[in-house]
């Protein structure tokens, strides 16, 4: 069970939005494409964890890739925690880019609209359509220059 705002939730798995990116496309790209769509969004990176990195440094070598980038716009969490300062578990946002069987994909945990708070599951359809569009142009294919 989920508990927010001192209700515990039925539903307590949140809905997961998760596009893998053309073979081609590196990890790289993928996370400086997803840093790039976070702020067209009018977002603002907050946090960046580089796990495999960090893995790697530990004393496994060929750990592969995984990083988090977290993210936040500040009018979206002012609003969430006048409806509520609990809401603020669900700021920032996050989404996961790690390398699963050779294909880099994009990953993140969407808000629940299904709360006991309609403005609230409003803020949060906007919210995940915004992360759906965010991941969708950090897994697009690369354009390359035309060479010509």
């Amino acid at each position: 069970m989920l508990f927010v705002a001192g209700v515990t939730c039925a539903h307590a798995d949140r809905a997961r939005y998760d596009r893998a990116a053309p073979p081609e496309k590196q990890f790289v790209d993928v996370v400086l494409d997803l840093q790039q769509s976070i702020g067209r969004h009018n977002f603002a990176v907050v946090g960046h964890n580089e796990i495999g990195q960090a893995v790697r440094q530990r004393g496994h070598p060929e750990f592969r890739d995984a990083a988090i980038v977290h993210f936040c716009n500040l009018e979206y969490a002012r609003r969430a925690i006048d409806i509520d300062p609990s809401l603020i578990l669900y700021m920032p946002c996050r989404i996961a880019v790690f390398d699963n069987d050779g294909a880099v994909h994009a990953a993140s945990l969407l808000l629940p609209v299904d709360t006991q708070y309609p403005e609230f599951n409003a803020l949060a359809v906007d919210v995940n359509r915004q992360i759906r569009e965010i991941i969708d142009y950090a897994i697009a294919p690369t354009i390359s220059p035309d060479s010509d």
